[in-house]
């Protein structure tokens, strides 16, 4: 079972990895925002019009996402303050399986947290594929040939 505290500090990991890919999103599509450029097809209109609509989702999310991080830290802040934690005091925590982290405050109550280990397993060799045609008992019968 994972504690109040823990609990939001981990949710604020997970948050600014979240604001990351979204914005990220984002900037793909004002990148690539169709423009109008004097088209008279309305069906073309409407693909521009429809692909609006998505960047606006897009923005909605990172705003979300935006709002929900400034609460968590608010609520960071608070069990920060309460327990009259110095600004700069680096605590780790784990999101178990995943990876750790450390998160602190600096004097101006501005939240870093930081990865600072992996959990997750690497593959042995993400560029190797191995394909067996036989298992090990067919090696060993063929051997006592």
């Amino acid at each position: 079972m994972t504690g109040e505290f823990t609990s939001h500090c981990n949710h604020y990991y997970e948050l600014t990895e979240q604001l990351t890919a979204r914005e990220e999103h984002f900037k793909n599509l004002l990148d690539n925002t169709p423009l109008y450029c004097g088209q008279t097809s309305l069906s073309e209109v409407d693909e521009i019009i429809s692909y609006y609509r998505q960047v606006q989702a897009a923005k909605a999310k990172v705003d979300e996402t935006c709002d929900e991080m400034r609460e968590t830290e608010r609520a960071i802040l608070i069990y920060m303050r309460h327990f009259e934690m110095p600004p700069g005091t680096a605590l780790t925590g784990e999101i178990p399986g995943e990876l750790e982290y450390e998160i602190w405050a600096n004097e101006n109550d501005t939240i870093y947290i930081n990865k600072t280990k992996n959990l997750t397993p690497e593959p042995d060799d993400a560029d190797i594929i191995e394909i067996r045609l036989w298992s090990k008992e067919d090696v060993e019968e063929e051997k006592d040939w």
